[in-house]
This record gives C-alpha cells, sequence and structure tokens, in this order.
C-alpha cells in the first residue's frame, strides 16, 4: 500500500520559497523523486493550505528556480534536479544585494531589448494578441504588488518566447530567478506599477506592429525607468 505523502501547510508570505524548499525536503526524504508530477492543483492547494491562485503564483515562481516544469494541459512535473542544485537559486534570489540588483539590470538592459527587437520581427499574430492582453491585464492589479509581479514575469517570458532564440531565452532564464528578486523591491512602490503599465503597453504595441527598433528602445526605456526608482 502506497503512503499518502504529506506536502504540510505554508504561510502566505514568502510561498515559492517556502514551498521550493518543502519539495527539495521531499526529494531528500525520497517521497518525491525528479520527474514525478504534483498533484492536481486543488488537492495540492487543499494540502498546503493555500488558495489555489497563490498555488498557481509558487509554482509560476518554482519553475523560474528551476524546481518545476508546468506544461500545458498535462500538470506540473518536478524537474530532474539534484537538491543541492535547486537549493542554488532559492539562495540567490533571498541573498540578492543592492550590488546585485544593479548588475541584474546591467544584464536585462544587454539582453531583453534584444529579444524585444526579435520578438517584433518573429511574433505570430495570436502570440502578439496574448501578449497585448498580458499588458493591459496588469493595469487590473495594479493596487496588488504579488499579482502585478506575475503579469510582469508573464510578459517578459511572452516576449522571450515570440522572440524564438533559444541560447538567447536560456541566458534570460538563467537570471529569472534573480528577476524575482528584483520585482519584489521594486513592485511594491505603486508609482514604479503605473510607470510600468504605460511601458508594458507601449513595448507590446511596438512588438505587435512588427516595429524592431521602437521594440528595442521601449524595453530598454522601461528597464531604465525602473531602474531609476530603485536607484531614487
Amino acid at each position: 500500500m502506497v503512503r499518502p505523502i504529506s506536502f504540510g501547510t505554508v504561510s502566505r508570505d514568502a510561498l515559492p520559497d517556502q514551498m521550493a524548499q518543502r519539495l527539495i525536503a521531499l526529494i531528500t526524504e525520497r517521497h518525491l523523486k525528479p520527474g514525478d508530477r504534483l498533484p492536481p492543483e486543488r488537492e495540492l492547494s487543499a494540502a498546503m493550505g493555500v488558495s489555489r491562485s497563490s498555488l498557481r503564483e509558487a509554482l509560476r515562481a518554482l519553475t523560474m528556480l528551476g524546481v518545476a516544469d508546468m506544461r500545458q494541459g498535462d500538470g506540473t512535473y518536478l524537474t530532474a534536479l539534484d537538491p543541492e542544485t535547486l537549493m542554488r537559486p532559492v539562495g540567490l534570489v533571498l541573498a540578492l544585494s543592492d550590488a546585485g540588483l544593479a548588475e541584474l539590470f546591467e544584464a536585462r538592459k544587454l539582453v531583453e531589448p534584444g529579444l524585444a527587437a526579435l520578438a517584433a520581427e518573429r511574433i505570430s499574430d495570436e502570440a502578439a494578441e496574448e501578449l497585448t492582453l498580458c499588458a493591459q491585464a496588469s493595469a487590473d492589479v495594479l493596487a496588488d504588488a504579488d499579482a502585478f509581479m506575475w503579469h510582469d514575469i508573464e510578459l517578459h517570458a511572452l516576449i522571450a518566447k515570440a522572440a524564438d532564440n533559444a541560447i538567447l531565452s536560456r541566458l534570460l532564464e538563467s537570471i529569472a530567478s534573480l528577476g524575482i528578486a528584483s520585482r519584489r523591491v521594486t513592485g511594491r512602490k505603486p508609482q514604479v506599477r503605473e510607470h510600468s503599465v504605460r511601458d508594458h503597453l507601449e513595448i507590446a504595441a511596438a512588438i505587435a506592429a512588427h516595429a524592431p527598433e521602437e521594440a528595442r528602445d521601449a524595453m530598454l526605456r522601461h528597464l531604465e525607468n525602473v531602474e531609476r526608482a530603485v536607484n531614487g
């Protein structure tokens, strides 16, 4: 008889980090193994004592951290990474310093404007509509810093996907976990969220219009605006 797995409840604060730590513990305790499929959202949210919307936010973060793989229509799977490797990005997210933020923005300004330009050249009509809807939706959650953060992350991920360059996308993924940490800092400021909504709409419009240079410039302005707000 297979013994049921106790996923354990977690508090709403720092939910992604707590979930990552709990899943890693279950791997090391041999209750879960890399490649295992997690229970359906309804079951897992009940087992961990969180809402399904909070769970989805956490799973998105775990995907960014390299802990989970969310497969459309198939569920969420643990990645084939060892616990020591999984712990490393969690530590980076928690330990991001002011100096680390400066270097992160430097890296993002080198990579993401180029991704936006490529996306403008290659995006399909369907993907452009999805990107535009994502940019518009961020305006609806201005009062919710956490929800806004996930719209922000999703928008940048959609741009990377539309750029259709595996190497650049992987490069962006390598700094995505730190991006979560930076957004926890910047997204707490209402003025940053308000400005970012305008920036997101400009970026999405330029990409949907297949205007590479405009998309590049809009993305760079966006990153510079957020960076100034952090340093201001």
